[in-house]
C-alpha cells in the first residue's frame, strides 16, 4: 500500500545517501536554482507549496539529465510580517534591542515549521547552502553591495514625497499598497480671485489638505478658463495666495475642471509639485496629524476632514457635497490608507535606468514569455527613485551615517561588516564638509533590498567561483511580484555586475480557492497543505501542481483535481503489481528476444519512444502541465487500458510454443513500465522509487532520464541505443497500434452495450481496413480472437474503415 508512512521512509533515504548535494568539484555542467526566500511568518500556504513543488520537480529532472544542480533554500526573515507578530504579542513598548531580538526568535521559529513542510512536498534542497536575510554573512553582502553602489554614484538622502503608512509609521513601497474602492465626497469650494469679486469653483476629495494647496490647476486646452492662467486665488479659511497654472493632464470633465494642486494629496499633486516647481508645505505628520494648518493642527485626518468643511459651510465657501466612490490605496498589512509625505529617507537612482533594464531582461529567457513585457511595462513607468529606507527596526541596518547639519554621508569601512551606525562609532570625528557631528542611521532597509541580491548570494558573490558563476540558471516567482522581486533583482544585478541574473525565469500565477477568489482567512476560502498532505500524501500534492493547468493562468483549487492526482497514483501502483506478478508468472527476460516482438508491443515501444521526445521538450520548457498529462495519457488510457489488457492471454498462456511471445510481452511491460517511472519520478518523486524498488536495487534519484532516437531500421527502431524488431516489416507501427485498438475498443463497447462481461466469447467481427494495413491486421488476427473473445475475425482490405460486430 502507497501512503504518507512511505514517503516519509524515502525522505530519510534519500537524506542518508545525500541525494541531493551539490558537488563544486564536479565536471559535470552547473544548474543553479534561485529559488523565493519567504517571509518567514508560519507554515507554508498554497502559493509557497505550488512554486516549492515545481521548481523541486525542475531540479530531480535536470540531476537525472547528467547536471550537477545548486538548489538553495533562503529565508527572507526582515520586514513587517515578522514585525507585525511580534507587536501583537508583545505590544509597541519593547527597547529597540530586545524588539530587534524577539523578532529574530519568531522568524527562526517560524524557518523550522516552513522547512519542515517543504522537506515533507521531497524538496530536495541542498541545506548547506541555506542562507538567511539575519544571518551576519547576508547582511555582510547587503550592506556590501550598499557600499558598492554609493561609490558608483546610485545612492542618496534627501528629502522627498513617499508613500507613507501613518499606522505602520514607515515608508512603504508602491508594491506594498493595495487598491480599494470606497465612498467619499466630492466638495465643491468657491476659491475669490485676488483682488476681484469674482470666483473659481474647485472640487476635491480631500478638503482636509486645504492648508496645504499651492496652485490650482486646470488643463491648458479649456477654455473655460484660458482668462484665469496666470491670475492668484485666495485659499478659503487659511487666505494665502495661490496661482493658477494650466496643465495638459488636468481632467475637464472631473468636477469642474479646476483641480487643488497640494503636498500632497495624491501622485498627480507629486508630478505637479515637480514639473511647476510649486512651492512645499509639510502638511501631514508620521503619525496621520495635520500639521502647519493653524488651529487645525493635531487633528487625525478624518476629524481634520469634518472640521474643515463644517468651516466652508460657515463661510459660505462651500458651495455643495456630492456622493461618489473612488479608489484609494491602502498599505496591505494593516489597511491603513496611504499618504504621501515629504520625508528624508536613503534613495537608489533608478528612474532613469529603465533602458537598462529592459536590455538586460530581454537577455533572460521568460517563461511564459509575456512575462517579459509586464516587467517592460513597469520599468517604462518609473516615475521616481527607489525610496529604499524604512522607519522599522526589525531590518538590515543601513551602513552610513549622515552629517546632522550639512546632510554629507560618510560610509562604513568595509572591513566592519556587518556594522549598525547606532553602535559604532563613524571613521571620523566630525564632518570634513563642514565640521558638523555625525549621526548614525536609525532607520533600516527595505526588504527588496535583501531579497533583491539572493542570485549573487548563491553564486558566491562577491568572490568568484568558478563552480557556481553567474548567471544562475533559472529563477521562479509569482507574477505577482515581477514588478518587484524580478524587476530589483536584474536592476541590482547589472548595476553590481553589468550582467544578468538568470538565464532563466519562471513567471507562475496565482492559486485561487475553491470559489475562485485569491484566498484570505477573511473569505473562508483557504486551503491548508498540512490537511492536503494529510488525506492525500505529499506526491499527490505535487502531481496536483503539475496537472494544475498552464504557468501563465491562475489556478482555481478544486478537490476534483486532488482525487484525480491521488487516484492516479493508485493506478500506478497497481498496475506496477500486476506486472510484478507478470514477471514471476513469465519469467521475463532482461533483453529483448530477438525477432519476438509482435505489433502491440512494437506499438507501445513506438508510442512510449514519442512520448520520451514529448516529455523532455516540456520539462526543457519548464511546461509540467504538458509533462504531467503526457505522462498520464499514454500510461492510464494506452499502456494500462490497452497494452496491459492485450497482453494478459500472453502473459497467462503455458502453451510452449508461446513463450516467445510470453517472454517478449513481459519483457515489454518492464521496459515502458520502468522507464515511465524515470520520466514520472521527477514529479512523483516518492511513488516512483516505491514502485521502481519492486523490480530493482537501483534507486531512481541515481537514474539517467531515458533518451529519445529517432534511429530507424527496416525491422524496426532503437530505444536508449536497444534495436527492436519485429518478424512484421514495412509497417507504421503507431497507426496500426492504434487501428488495432481501434477494433478492440468498438468490441467492448458493443459488449458492455449488451451488458455482456469482456470474457463473453461472441461469434464474429468483420472488418474492413485500408489496404496498406490489410497485411498487419490479417497478421494480428488469432491476436484479436484472443483479446476480444471472438470465434472468428474476417478481414477485408480496401475501402473505408468499418467494423461489424456479429454477437
Amino acid at each position: 500500500m502507497y501512503d504518507s508512512n512511505t514517503e516519509i521512509k524515502w525522505d530519510g533515504i534519500w537524506r542518508e545517501h545525500k541525494a541531493f548535494l551539490f558537488d563544486e568539484k564536479s565536471d559535470k555542467p552547473t544548474y543553479i536554482i534561485d529559488t523565493p526566500p519567504p517571509f518567514t511568518n508560519g507554515a507554508l500556504h498554497m502559493g509557497q507549496v505550488f512554486w516549492v513543488c515545481y521548481i523541486d520537480t525542475i531540479a530531480r529532472y535536470k540531476r537525472m539529465q547528467g547536471y550537477n544542480v545548486l538548489y538553495p533554500q533562503g529565508w527572507d526573515a526582515h520586514g513587517f510580517p515578522t514585525e507585525l507578530a511580534v507587536e501583537q504579542k508583545y505590544g509597541k513598548k519593547l527597547g529597540r534591542e530586545e524588539f530587534y531580538n524577539k523578532c529574530v526568535e519568531e522568524s527562526t521559529a517560524n524557518i523550522s515549521k516552513m522547512k519542515e513542510g517543504m522537506l515533507r512536498l521531497g524538496a530536495s534542497f541542498d541545506e548547506r547552502y541555506e542562507y538567511l536575510t539575519i544571518s551576519d554573512d547576508y547582511i555582510t553582502k547587503v550592506q556590501l553591495s550598499l557600499l558598492q553602489m554609493h561609490d558608483n554614484g546610485f545612492v542618496y538622502r534627501a528629502a522627498h514625497p513617499v508613500e507613507w503608512c501613518v499606522s505602520c509609521a514607515t515608508t512603504i513601497s508602491r508594491e506594498q499598497a493595495e487598491e480599494k474602492e470606497s465612498d467619499t465626497y466630492l466638495n465643491y469650494v468657491n476659491f475669490k480671485l485676488k483682488d476681484s469679486d469674482a470666483v473659481m469653483t474647485i472640487a476635491t476629495t480631500r478638503p482636509e489638505m486645504l492648508h496645504a494647496c499651492v496652485g490650482v490647476a486646470v488643463n491648458s486646452g479649456d477654455e473655460r478658463f484660458a482668462k484665469f492662467l496666470g491670475k492668484s486665488v485666495i485659499v478659503p479659511l487659511f487666505d494665502k495666495e495661490v496661482k493658477i497654472f494650466g496643465d495638459e493632464t488636468v481632467e475637464k470633465e472631473f468636477g469642474t475642471g479646476a483641480e487643488m494642486v497640494c503636498t500632497f494629496g495624491d501622485k498627480a499633486d507629486v508630478t505637479m509639485y515637480y514639473k511647476h516647481k510649486l512651492d512645499m508645505v509639510d502638511a501631514i505628520d508620521e503619525n496621520g496629524a495635520i500639521k502647519n494648518a493653524g488651529h487645525f493642527n493635531g487633528l487625525g485626518i478624518k476629524e481634520a476632514r469634518k472640521k474643515i468643511v463644517d468651516a466652508l459651510a460657515d463661510s459660505g465657501a462651500l458651495v455643495k457635497k456630492e456622493k461618489i466612490k473612488h479608489t484609494i490605496k491602502i498599505h496591505d498589512r494593516c489597511g491603513t490608507p496611504i499618504e504621501l509625505i515629504s520625508s528624508l529617507q536613503w534613495f537608489i537612482k533608478i528612474k532613469d535606468k529603465a533602458e537598462k533594464i529592459n536590455e538586460i531582461a530581454r537577455e533572460i529567457h521568460w517563461f511564459p514569455g509575456f512575462a517579459l513585457q509586464r516587467l517592460q511595462d513597469w520599468s517604462n513607468f518609473i516615475e521616481w527613485d527607489w525610496a529604499i529606507s524604512r522607519n522599522r527596526v526589525f531590518g538590515t541596518p543601513i551602513p552610513f551615517w549622515h552629517c546632522e547639519k550639512c546632510g554629507e554621508i560618510v560610509a562604513a569601512q568595509k572591513e566592519w561588516l556587518p556594522v549598525d551606525t547606532l553602535k559604532r562609532a563613524p571613521p571620523i570625528k566630525a564632518c570634513k564638509k563642514c565640521g558638523g557631528q555625525l549621526a548614525g542611521e536609525t532607520n533600516t532597509l527595505d526588504g527588496w533590498i535583501d531579497s533583491s541580491i539572493t542570485p549573487l548570494v548563491i553564486c558566491g558573490w562577491p568572490n568568484k567561483d568558478e563552480s557556481r558563476s553567474m548567471p544562475s540558471s533559472v529563477r521562479i516567482q509569482g507574477t505577482d511580484i515581477i514588478r518587484t522581486w524580478a524587476f530589483y533583482t536584474i536592476f541590482r544585478t547589472w548595476a553590481l555586475t553589468g550582467g544578468k541574473p538568470w538565464e532563466s525565469i519562471i513567471a507562475h500565477s496565482m492559486i485561487l480557492g475553491t470559489d475562485g477568489k485569491e484566498m484570505h482567512k477573511s473569505l473562508g476560502n483557504g486551503v491548508y497543505p498540512s490537511e492536503l498532505l494529510q488525506k492525500y500524501t505529499a506526491d499527490a500534492v505535487r502531481l496536483w501542481v503539475s496537472m494544475s493547468g498552464a504557468i501563465s493562468k491562475d489556478k482555481v483549487f478544486a478537490y476534483k483535481d486532488m482525487d484525480f492526482a491521488k487516484n492516479f497514483i493508485n493506478k500506478l501502483y497497481n498496475s506496477a503489481l500486476f506486472v510484478k506478478k507478470a514477471l514471476d508468472e513469465a519469467g521475463a527476460p532482461k533483453a529483448e528476444p530477438s525477432k519476438s516482438m509482435g505489433i502491440f508491443d512494437m506499438w507501445i515501444m513506438h508510442r512510449f519512444n514519442e512520448l520520451v521526445a514529448t516529455v523532455e521538450k516540456a520539462y526543457n520548457e519548464y511546461n509540467l502541465y504538458e509533462a504531467s498529462n503526457a505522462i498520464i495519457n499514454f500510461y492510464w488510457h494506452e499502456f494500462c487500458d490497452f497494452y496491459i489488457e492485450n497482453v494478459k492471454y500472453r502473459i497467462y498462456g503455458k502453451e510452449p510454443s508461446m513463450e516467445r511471445s510470453r517472454h517478449a510481452a513481459a519483457f515489454t511491460l518492464r521496459y515502458v513500465l520502468e522507464n515511465s517511472l524515470k520520466l514520472i519520478a521527477p514529479i512523483i518523486p516518492h511513488a516512483a522509487e516505491e514502485i521502481n524498488s519492486m523490480f530493482s536495487n537501483e534507486y531512481l534519484f541515481k537514474s539517467h532520464f531515458p533518451e529519445h532516437k529517432d534511429d530507424s531500421h527496416e525491422a524496426g527502431y532503437a530505444i536508449n541505443g536497444v534495436l527492436f524488431q519485429s518478424d512484421i516489416i514495412d509497417v507504421d507501427f503507431r497507426d496500426t497500434g492504434a487501428l488495432l485498438n481501434q477494433i478492440i475498443s468498438e468490441v467492448r463497447k458493443a459488449k458492455a452495450k449488451q451488458h455482456l462481461a469482456l470474457n463473453y466469447e461472441i461469434s464474429s467481427i468483420d472488418v474492413v481496413v485500408p489496404s496498406q494495413y490489410a497485411k498487419a491486421v490479417e497478421h494480428c488476427k488469432k491476436e484479436l480472437v484472443n483479446i476480444c473473445k471472438i470465434k472468428s475475425v474476417n478481414i477485408k482490405a480496401g475501402g473505408d474503415y468499418s467494423v461489424a460486430i456479429n454477437i
